[in-house]
């Protein structure tokens, strides 16, 4: 897994819902330098790691996001 692919789900945990350019927007705040966001975001929906949603995307519940570590209120 790369630094960016990481940050990308950082990004959507943080950040669930969010559509593909509100990602590419936050991507900016978390120093993501990769401009490929797109390409990480179908490699992450299809290692299960994302779910995507009527074009929104969010954190599947494994690894570091399960629900003692992370519980937002929208999932």
């Amino acid at each position: 897994m790369t630094e960016e692919y990481s940050q990308i789900l950082e990004v959507v945990a943080a950040n669930p819902g969010a559509t593909i350019e509100e990602i590419t927007e936050l991507a900016a705040d978390y120093d993501v330098a990769n401009t490929d966001i797109p390409d990480i975001l179908s490699e992450a929906v299809s290692n299960s790691d994302l779910l995507e949603f009527d074009d929104r995307y969010w954190v599947m519940r494994k690894g570091k996001y399960r629900f003692h570590r992370y519980d937002h209120p929208e999932t």
